[in-house]
């Protein structure tokens, strides 16, 4: 065991440094004696220690078990042995990687890919140096550069780590591992290739080991760029997003002034339309968009003459086929807008007063022919409206009015839409008793 320390001692100092930044890094905070427990636990595990007994556990199992019943040339045996080494070399660091990653409680992907860095680090100066001072020079050396490379991302990978695709760069450094293994076998294969003696072939050998790292660190800069481009356009159109929502409430509350309506009929017939949305789109983020974009639904009627938005009493034929006109007034008003909400919303606009039987305004579209976000918005819509005081009526109680969404089930209103409406009844109840107008 003395033997083995002094020969691998720089090695396990690495070893003292990648469990010192494992407990750093850990997610999982414990007493100091647990976290003494848990930095021996990681040393154990750390890439060095496992290379180590892999490389002893390789060398004596093939002497005593495969090469005794090997009937081939030498240079056939070692190729043999090359190729059995290589294969459990990899095999060695699945179950480490797996309990690093348990215990570090960090997702295991990403656990992978800085375990694989660290064992990269050190079997790049284990094959290129000559000795352990070597070793020592190399490492540090290669530390200061790959410093130096990736200095400035150290701070936006430790804070971005679910937008990185790791997956890639684990791959790449997988087979860069295997490639410096493969290129460490060949001192086996060739006897002009030794440690203690510097050949053209040694250094030809080595530069494909410094350059295949070169890319591997080229790629994994590459894959940090791509994520802050990636990033960046994202925080470019949620700000694009954002002001689209700004736009839509300002518009939101200028239809409402107009058209009588109260600012909380908007904010009911948004959140009933939010609830009713869950029960069609997993995505958190178009269920959000929906509920701005039905703030939007009768934006039309900013068109509409102010005799007739105003007037108490019952319309005639004729002002009702005015009133009609805001759905496509809406379509009109929105059509010059881009932005995925402002679509959601322009679709709302026109065909909020569709019905499913065909037998609605403006197009008289029929079934799924209209928009499903109109056929949310529909039943939400004329929920409130009948629950609602006017100035040309009375609210109805709300039993009445989720009797009225019933009935219209398959006639005015999508089957679908109104089991989510019965479904999620008591909650859109809540937002009404909660939502009162004042």
């Amino acid at each position: 065991m003395g033997d083995v320390i002094i020969y691998y001692w720089p090695r396990l100092i690495v070893s003292l440094l990648f469990a010192l930044f494992s407990l750093r890094v850990s997610k999982v905070k414990y007493s100091v004696p647990r976290q003494i427990v848990r930095g021996i636990i990681f040393f154990l595990l750390s890439g060095p220690v496992v290379s180590i007994f892999s490389e002893i556990f390789n060398y004596r199992t093939f002497n005593l078990f495969i090469k005794p019943n090997l009937k081939f040339e030498n240079s056939t045996v070692i190729a043999i042995f090359g190729l059995y080494c290589i294969v459990l070399d990899v095999l060695a660091f699945i179950i480490p990687i797996y309990l690093y990653s348990k215990i570090l409680g960090d997702v295991l992907i990403i656990s992978a890919t800085t375990y694989i860095q660290f064992v990269l680090q050190d079997r790049f100066a284990y094959v290129i140096s000559q000795d352990a001072k070597g070793y020592v020079i190399i490492y540090a050396i290669a530390f200061l550069i790959i410093a130096f490379v990736h200095g400035r991302d150290v701070d936006y990978i430790s804070k971005h780590l679910d937008s990185l695709n790791w997956m890639p760069v684990l791959l790449y450094n997988i087979a860069l591992f295997v490639l410096i293994d493969t290129c460490y076998g060949a001192y086996y294969f060739f006897s002009e290739l030794q440690y203690d003696k510097l050949s053209i072939p040694m250094i030809w050998l080595d530069s494909i080991i410094i350059i295949a790292c070169i890319f591997a660190s080229g790629f994994a800069k590459l894959n940090v760029h791509l994520s802050k481009e990636h990033s960046n356009r994202l925080e470019y159109m949620q700000k694009f997003q954002d002001s689209q929502t700004d736009i839509i409430r300002d518009f939101a509350s200028i239809s409402e002034a107009k058209s009588g309506e109260t600012g909380e009929h908007i904010r009911r017939v948004s959140e009933y339309t939010a609830i009713l949305a869950k029960e069609f789109f997993d995505d958190e983020k178009i269920i959000s968009y929906i509920k701005v974009a039905s703030m939007m639904h009768d934006i039309g009627k900013l068109m509409i003459p102010n005799n007739i938005i105003e007037k108490k009493g019952k319309l005639t034929a004729d002002e009702y086929e005015i009133i009609k006109t805001h759905s496509s007034y809406g379509d009109s008003l929105l059509s010059h807008n881009e932005g995925e909400i402002m679509t959601i919303a322009r679709e709302i606009a026109h065909e909020h007063h569709e019905r499913w039987d065909g037998k609605g305004y403006p197009r008289g579209l029929k079934g799924d022919a209209i928009s499903i976000y109109a056929q949310i918005v529909s039943v939400a819509d004329v929920y409130d409206a009948l629950t609602s005081k006017r100035s040309y009526k009375e609210a109805w109680p709300p039993e009445e009015a989720f009797t009225e969404i019933v009935r219209q089930k398959g006639f005015q209103f999508s089957p679908r839409v109104v089991e989510a409406f019965v479904k999620n009844y008591s909650e859109i109840e809540e937002i009404r008793n909660k939502y009162v107008d004042k």
